[in-house]
């Protein structure tokens, strides 16, 4: 009875101890780019250091190093509910509109020996 308290008694205080330096950790990208190398490597560095790393980008945010390395923790993507979608990407739509003061970067007529950075900045 007393080995049976004993071993009860270690199987409920090893993982504790054993885990008591870890923890579950969640990352989010939300911006791609920079901030998604940025929180590849943090997530590396932690998961490196014994932590349970989750990373959950957003669906838009190309994985453009996907299948040059193998991630070390655990990618679950998500996709924004449609309207959301459609509307981060009326008011981005509109921003860059707002920015490039109504010109379109795309279809923009630009004299001949002439970039169409310097069409845009003309």
């Amino acid at each position: 009875m007393a080995g049976q308290r004993l071993l009860l008694l270690v199987g409920f205080l090893l993982p504790g101890v054993l885990l008591s330096e870890a923890a579950k950790i969640l990352t989010i990208s939300t911006l791609g780019g920079s901030h998604y190398l940025l929180l590849n490597r943090v997530s590396q560095i932690l998961q490196e250091h014994g932590h349970n790393v989750t990373m959950l980008p957003q669906i838009f945010i190309s994985d453009f190093q996907k299948g040059r390395e193998k991630k070390s923790y655990q990618v679950i993507r998500w996709f924004l509910p449609e309207d959301n979608q459609k509307r981060i990407t009326k008011h981005f739509n509109s921003y860059i509109e707002t920015a490039l003061d109504g010109r379109n970067l795309l279809h923009l007529p630009h004299k001949r020996g002439e970039t169409q950075i310097h069409a845009i900045l003309s």
